[in-house]
């Protein structure tokens, strides 16, 4: 079981990780952590190597180590838990939504996670089946009140865009819940931060 100021922290960072890292004063401010409990938690990441460590003399910064496969198991369990916190109206989309299989994987976002009065359901979906995506959303639109607005693009098209740092993408990775594929969501991050512009 990991605690629950470690998760914010993994989540925190994972969801920051185009960024060169944090300081540990910056991470109990953001996460409203104390400064003691956030160093207590970074040595225990330390310990299990998974983390990069940044000394820039005037200040020790942290980000997640992606090639850590201890980093990346915990990413994806907290990405898990974090679909057990949809809210109540955005949980039936997501359960038809993460039924597609084509998608590497898939991101719900947008003020259907944050709003109860909701025009549409905006979703990421990582694939180049385009007419396959769209054949979905006309379906569910027959089960469901509110339509499906789909943002479709490749894998290459998103590691491209986190390692551009696209406003856009940034936001979704931010504020979104990945409802599929966390394992590849999690390798994707990890090419947009520290491969080559594909």
């Amino acid at each position: 079981m990991i605690p629950k100021n470690t998760k914010s922290v993994i989540v925190f960072l994972l969801k920051h990780i185009t960024e060169p890292g944090y300081n540990v004063n910056q991470l109990a401010r953001e996460l409203q952590i104390s400064v003691s409990n956030v160093h207590k938690i970074i040595k225990e990441l330390k310990e299990k190597k998974m983390l990069v460590i940044a000394d820039f003399k005037t200040a020790i910064y942290y980000s997640l180590d992606l090639k850590s496969p201890d980093a990346v198991d915990f990413c994806k369990i907290v990405l898990r838990e974090q679909q057990t916190k949809i809210p109540p109206v955005a949980k039936a989309y997501a359960e038809e939504i993460k039924k597609f299989k084509q998608s590497l994987f898939t991101i719900i976002y947008g003020s259907i996670l944050s709003k109860k009065d909701f025009r549409d359901v905006d979703v990421l979906f990582i694939t180049h089946k385009v007419k396959e995506v769209n054949d979905l959303c006309n379906s569910l639109i027959k089960i469901r009140t509110k339509p499906i607005d789909p943002l479709v693009m490749t894998k290459q098209d998103f590691i491209r865009n986190v390692k551009k740092k696209d406003p856009v993408i940034l936001d979704i990775i931010l504020k979104g819940i990945v409802v599929r594929g966390e394992d590849n969501f999690v390798e994707a991050l990890k090419n947009g931060k520290n491969q080559k512009t594909v």
